[in-house]
C-alpha cells in the first residue's frame, strides 16, 4: 500500500507540474533608466562647444591622445572665474559619474593612471594657471570590479547652469555600476497623470465624501477618464534657454489600446485601439497633398493611400506646460474586448514648433502625421546661436517623438456605448476612416498601402485593393506554419514562433472556460489515478 501511495504522490506531482508547465510564465520587462535628464548641467555635441577646449587639448595631447578617451567640462565660479577641464581616462579604466554626489569618477587597475587637466581662468577670461590632478580617493560601492576607486571632479563647485560637458568615451553610472549611460539620449519632454489613477478592475461607482454638504454620501457614477499632460521642468528651462526655441511644444495623441506599443510596434498598438480621444478614425486616406485637395472639385485622377495612424493631435499652447484630455467611457465600445482585458493609453506625441503654420492632417511625404512611425522616442538637433554667415552654432538635443504608455488597467463593468457625434452630425466610428465623414465624399481611381509604396507597386481600383487587404490579412494570419521548432527545448523556451503562437491561444481564452478545462483535465486524472492505485 506504501508503494502505492508513493506512487499516487508522485504521479500528482507530476500532474501539477505538467498543468503548470503547459502555461508559459510572462515576466514584465524592466526598464533601466540609461539617461542624463535629471541632471541641471548642460550637455553639449561638439568638442567646440567647450570654452578654451583645442587649447587645454593641446597642452596636455602627449598624454589625452594615448587613448583619446575623455570628458571635457567647462564650468563658472561663483566668484566669476572659470575653468576649462579634460577628464583623461586610461584604457584600464571606467569613466564613472554619481547623480547622489554629481561628481565624474573612475575605476582602474592603478591609482593615478586616469587625470584631470585644466587651464584656470580670472572673471576677464585669461588664463591664470595649466595644472593636472590625480583626483581622490572615495569608497568603493558593492560590486565595484576595479582595484582603485577615485574621483576626478566634484560638478558641485561650478554654477550648475554654466557647466557644459562633451562626453568622448563611455560613461556608467556610480550607483547602478552595470547601467551603461547614453549622454544623447533624449529627455523626458512631458509626463502623463491620470485621474482617477489606473489599476485593474476598477468601479465607476462611489460614495460621495462631502462632509457638511446635502449631498454627502450620495451614491455616484463616474464615466469620465482624465488624462494630463505636462511639459517637464527640463524641457521648460531648454526652452527658454535659447530665442530659437521658445516656440517649441508638444502635439500629441491620446488613444486606448489593448497592445501596448513598446511590447509590439505603434502600428499594431493602432490597429488594436479601442478608443480615439479625437474626432477621428484610427487611419486616414490621403493623396499626396493633404488631405482637404481630395475635397477640391477636380476631373485629374486621385490616388489615395491608406495611412495607419491617429492623424491628428492636441498642441500644448504658446508658452503653456500642460494639456488635459477627458476620456468618456461612454465612447469606449467595450463589445471588442472581454471583460478581462488590459487596456492601456497611449499619448504619443512629436516635437512641434509653433512658429511654423502646419496643416491639419500631414501628407505621406510628411510620413502621415504619427502613422507607422517606426521608433516611440528618438530626437532631434536643432542648432541655436547660429553664426549668420557660416551657419555654425550649438546643437541642441531635444526629443523628437515621444511615446508614454500607461499602467494596465480596465473596469469592473462599463457604461453603454454611445458613439460620438461629427463635427457633420455622423456617427463616430473609430474603425472607419475619417474621410468617410467628408462633406465631399470623393471615390479615389486608385488605392495603394505603404507596402506597396514601398515597393513601387501600382494602386488599385478600390474594389480590387479591399480584396488585396483581405488577402494579406489571411497571409499574415495563416500564412506560415514554420514555427521555428530548433529544438524541443526551442518549444518552452520563448525562441520559437510556436511559444508565441501557444501563449497567444491560451490568452484569447475566457478565463472561465479554462477554469473549466483545467478542473475537468484534473478530476478525470484523479479519478483515474485513483481507481489505479485502489486496483
Amino acid at each position: 500500500m506504501k508503494t502505492k501511495l508513493r506512487r499516487f504522490v508522485s504521479i500528482l506531482s507530476a500532474m501539477v507540474s505538467m498543468i503548470l508547465c503547459a502555461f508559459p510564465a510572462f515576466a514584465d520587462d524592466t526598464v533601466t533608466k540609461n539617461d542624463l535628464s535629471s541632471v541641471k548641467w548642460n550637455i553639449v555635441s561638439k568638442s567646440s562647444d567647450i570654452p578654451h577646449f583645442t587649447d587645454v587639448y593641446n597642452c596636455f595631447s602627449s598624454t589625452i591622445s594615448k587613448t583619446d578617451n575623455y570628458i571635457a567640462v567647462y564650468g563658472k565660479k561663483s566668484d566669476g572665474t572659470s575653468e576649462t577641464n579634460i577628464l583623461y581616462f586610461d584604457p584600464t579604466a571606467i569613466a564613472y559619474y554619481s547623480f547622489t554626489n554629481n561628481q565624474f569618477l573612475f575605476g582602474s587597475n592603478y591609482e593615478y593612471d586616469s587625470q584631470r587637466f585644466l587651464f584656470k581662468f580670472d572673471s576677464s577670461d585669461n588664463k591664470t594657471e595649466s595644472v593636472g590632478y590625480g583626483g581622490w580617493s572615495v569608497t568603493k560601492p558593492s560590486g565595484f570590479q576595479k582595484p582603485k576607486c577615485r574621483a576626478l571632479i566634484n560638478l558641485n563647485d561650478y554654477v550648475q547652469t554654466s557647466v557644459k560637458v562633451y562626453f568622448h568615451t563611455k560613461i556608467y553610472d556610480f550607483d547602478n555600476l552595470e547601467n551603461e549611460l547614453d549622454p544623447n539620449a533624449p529627455s523626458t519632454p512631458f509626463t502623463v497623470d491620470y485621474s482617477p489613477a489606473l489599476s485593474e478592475g476598477m468601479s465607476r461607482k462611489g460614495t460621495l465624501v462631502a462632509p457638511g454638504a446635502s449631498n454627502d454620501g450620495q451614491e455616484i457614477e463616474s464615466n469620465g477618464l482624465n488624462v494630463r499632460v505636462t511639459l517637464t521642468d527640463e524641457f521648460i528651462k531648454l526652452r527658454d534657454s535659447y530665442d530659437e526655441l521658445k516656440d517649441y511644444t508638444y502635439e500629441f495623441v491620446c488613444y486606448i489600446t489593448t497592445s501596448p506599443p513598446e511590447k509590439s510596434s505603434y502600428e499594431e498598438s493602432v490597429k488594436n485601439a479601442v478608443y480615439t480621444s479625437l474626432d477621428y478614425g484610427k487611419y486616414m486616406y490621403t493623396t499626396s497633398g493633404v488631405v482637404d485637395d481630395v475635397t477640391d472639385d477636380n476631373k485629374e485622377s486621385t490616388e489615395w493611400i491608406k495611412a495607419e495612424g491617429i492623424n491628428a493631435g492636441y498642441i500644448i499652447g504658446k508658452g503653456g506646460s500642460v494639456k488635459n484630455v477627458t476620456i468618456n467611457l461612454e465612447n469606449l465600445d467595450s463589445s471588442q474586448f472581454t471583460a478581462d482585458t488590459k487596456l492601456y493609453i497611449v499619448v504619443y506625441g512629436r516635437l512641434t514648433s509653433l512658429s511654423v503654420p502646419t496643416p491639419d492632417y500631414f501628407d505621406l511625404d510628411n510620413q502621415g502625421y504619427l502613422c507607422n512611425q517606426g521608433s516611440l522616442n528618438t530626437k532631434q538637433i536643432v542648432t541655436v546661436n547660429a553664426d549668420p554667415e557660416t551657419g555654425e552654432g550649438t546643437d541642441v538635443v531635444m526629443p523628437d517623438y515621444y511615446c508614454v504608455t500607461s499602467t494596465a488597467f480596465n473596469y469592473k463593468d462599463y457604461p453603454e456605448y454611445k458613439p460620438k457625434i461629427f463635427k457633420n452630425g455622423a456617427e463616430m466610428d473609430t474603425n472607419k476612416p475619417f474621410t468617410d465623414y467628408l462633406d465631399k465624399k470623393l471615390t479615389p481611381d486608385y488605392m495603394y498601402d505603404y507596402d506597396m509604396d514601398k515597393n513601387g507597386e501600382s494602386g488599385l481600383a478600390p474594389d480590387d485593393f479591399e480584396k488585396y487587404e483581405e488577402q494579406k490579412n489571411l497571409d499574415k494570419n495563416f500564412g506560415s506554419v514554420d514555427f521555428g521548432l530548433d529544438s524541443i527545448k526551442s518549444v518552452f523556451d520563448g525562441s520559437s514562433d510556436f511559444f508565441k503562437f501557444l501563449t497567444a491561444s491560451i490568452g484569447i481564452l475566457p478565463t472561465t472556460f479554462l477554469t473549466i478545462l483545467i478542473s475537468f483535465f484534473v478530476v478525470m486524472l484523479a479519478i483515474c489515478v485513483v481507481k489505479w492505485v485502489l486496483k
